[in-house]
């Protein structure tokens, strides 16, 4: 099986196939074409999106629709042809729509809605999606007291 070296989790095994791969990186991180998504059992929604190129690179996701029960995703066509995906595709069924999250130094948490990682379930192609509308924000407040997240 191969592995992957993790800052966060240590080797990490996987089966091919499992990882996700972007064509054009993702904004700011070009070369990063292959993320692993890591889940915990304990920490579940919660996603880590481990870099398989570069062991310090991690990111943090939620599914977008534990944020926004009635999360409205709008792509670009050239979003949804370069990870080959339809207009008309169901996510959770076809494809995976996750918001990056961010930690500031004062303990606060925020999650990207306006820029969803999206990853056509079927080819495990992905892309990060930046919507023009500003329907939601680029740093949606987390809030920590919350008991646990419900994904519809």
């Amino acid at each position: 099986m191969p592995k992957v070296l993790s800052r966060n989790f240590g080797a990490v095994e996987f089966a091919a196939g499992e990882q996700f791969f972007f064509p054009n990186g993702l904004p700011g991180f070009p070369r990063e074409t292959a993320f692993l998504p890591v889940e915990i059992p304990d920490q579940l929604p919660l996603v880590y999106l481990q870099s398989v190129r570069t062991p310090e690179l991690c990111f943090a996701a939620l599914p977008v629709n534990c944020l926004v029960a009635d999360y409205q995703f709008s792509a670009t066509v050239e979003d949804l042809t370069l990870i080959e995906l339809g207009r008309d595709a169901v996510p959770g069924l076809q494809m995976l729509c996750l918001a990056l999250l961010c930690f500031g130094e004062d303990g606060t948490a925020s999650a990207n809605l306006r820029a969803p990682i999206v990853v056509n379930l079927q080819n495990r192609r992905g892309v990060q999606a930046i919507q023009n509308e500003d329907r939601y924000p680029i740093r949606f407040p987390l809030n920590p007291h919350k008991a646990g997240l419900t994904c519809s």
